[in-house]
């Protein structure tokens, strides 16, 4: 489901479990405002699990232009098939 939803600290403190609940269910992300600003998000450790290895695999030395050229690669048929490696 993935959506994301903005509440005061007031109202996501008085619904935390169920806000906890949410999140980890549906993989929704909460928005927690003070004085209407942003200042925190409640996300499912899974989610955040995932983000941090995002972070990483991006953060590798010119991973972006090898991405690019490796979908390159694929379209024009160049790579080896999993069943080749065997």
């Amino acid at each position: 489901m993935n959506t994301t939803n903005q509440l005061p600290i007031s109202v996501a403190r008085a619904n935390l479990p169920e806000l906890v609940d949410k999140v980890s269910k549906y993989l929704d992300r909460v928005i927690i405002t003070v004085k209407g600003r942003p200042k925190a998000t409640l996300v499912s450790t899974e989610e955040l699990g995932s983000l941090e290895e995002t972070a990483k695999i991006m953060a590798i030395p010119n991973i972006k232009k090898d991405i690019v050229k490796s979908r390159k690669q694929i379209k024009k048929g160049q790579y080896i098939s999993l069943a080749d490696l065997k």
